[in-house]
């Protein structure tokens, strides 16, 4: 049998690091007072013996304002009801109570607070249960992300579905129209009986329409992803892009590129480009604006997009939805603040006498990233 040895078995090599030890009550107290984490002690009257200060911010009440009150004095009815439950199992089986999730209103906090906790028995010399330990750990903030993610995600299948339907109305109400022309004409030509001149009258129709089709199915398909975006790049897609949208919203745009701005990598010129679309959808849906100006530049290794216009702005409970990620923001700001942060970029919106759309995107990171993917994908081949 191994046989295990003893301190004083032990080199002095050894020693410097038990004698760290030589003092278990000061060891267990520093841990104790500087946890991230809420701990506390009760007793078998569910009073607080002993409460850090992690716990006690949670809880509201200073630490030692908990000493000697029950639990349900600090914590308040609802609460209690879960917690005294749970403490008087513990006192009663021995068993620890393990990754219980409360969540409950605390008199102190103004919304529902959401926490994992774990209890665990403290024996005495006679193993009878004397106390119970209690970890708490506040997963509030994720409980709250999670939702603002949940909502996010809805809100996005939603507009998804929106643009899908608004796609499928313009396919029916414009390419299905000459389709359904096209076919009563080529009907018309199996007939007998036309003449020489009718027939060249409905070849004319046909092609004309033909012709029709196909422009509409052009300007469809660039909407959804203009090819000058792959071909071209970025600049030129976006000058294209912004001549369109002047013409057809009558508000003046003020494009400014860098002369000879260089393609940047795939994700960026996508994520840049859609970013632009959605702000200038905005400016002209809600904005109200007569003038937008857009900067593009190369700064200290990212990639800057500024969307400027002169509108009535953003309210700024919205706009203070957005920076705390609470759901609230429109879905077309939170769908460009996350193209942004898939790309370790920066999104900043302000509004002040109308409203600043403002993106930095560092180009190395990805285009490190595309080419480890190339080269991954020709390893792969």
């Amino acid at each position: 049998m191994k046989r295990h040895k003893s301190i004083t078995e032990y080199d002095s090599s050894t020693l410097p690091a038990l004698e760290a030890f030589s003092h278990p009550e000061q060891l267990v107290a520093a841990f104790f007072h500087a946890s991230s984490i809420g701990l506390a002690v009760c007793d078998n009257q569910l009073r607080f013996q002993v409460v850090n200060q992690t716990l006690a911010a949670m809880n509201g009440v200073p630490a030692e304002a908990h000493l000697g009150r029950a639990v349900r004095d600090i914590l308040g009815q609802a609460a209690a009801d879960v917690v005294e439950r749970i403490l008087k199992r513990v006192f009663t089986t021995g068993r620890p109570a393990i990754n219980v999730e409360i969540s409950v209103k605390l008199p102190t906090r103004g919304e529902v607070g959401h926490w994992i906790e774990n209890y665990f028995p403290i024996r005495d010399s006679t193993g009878r249960v004397a106390q119970v330990g209690c970890i708490v750990v506040d997963v509030t903030q994720q409980k709250r992300l999670e939702k603002s993610h949940r909502t996010l995600t809805r809100k996005l299948l939603r507009a998804q579905d929106e643009e899908q339907r608004r796609f499928a109305r313009d396919l029916h109400d414009s390419i299905n129209q000459y389709h359904a022309a096209l076919k009563m004409n080529l009907l018309k030509l199996r007939r007998n009986g036309l003449d020489q001149a009718a027939r060249g009258e409905l070849l004319a129709q046909s092609i004309e329409l033909l012709d029709h089709c196909m422009a509409e199915t052009r300007t469809i398909s660039h909407l959804l992803h203009p090819p000058l975006l792959d071909e071209m790049g970025f600049a030129s897609a976006t000058r294209w892009y912004v001549k369109g949208f002047a013409q057809r919203s009558g508000i003046k745009v003020n494009l400014n590129l860098p002369p000879g701005l260089d393609r940047l990598p795939g994700p960026i010129e996508t994520a840049l480009f859609r970013i632009l679309q959605e702000a200038l959808t905005n400016v002209h849906r809600h904005a109200h604006a007569s003038r937008v100006k857009i900067d593009v530049a190369r700064l200290n290794g990212e990639t800057v997009l500024q969307v400027q216009d002169d509108g009535q702005g953003i309210p700024a409970e919205i706009l203070q939805q957005m920076r705390e990620s609470t759901g609230g923001a429109g879905v077309g700001l939170a769908s460009m603040n996350e193209r942004v942060r898939e790309l370790c970029g920066v999104f900043e919106v302000e509004s002040d006498h109308g409203t600043t759309v403002r993106v930095r995107v560092p180009i190395a990171e990805i285009a490190r990233d595309d080419s480890e993917e190339a080269l991954s994908a020709l390893v792969s081949a």
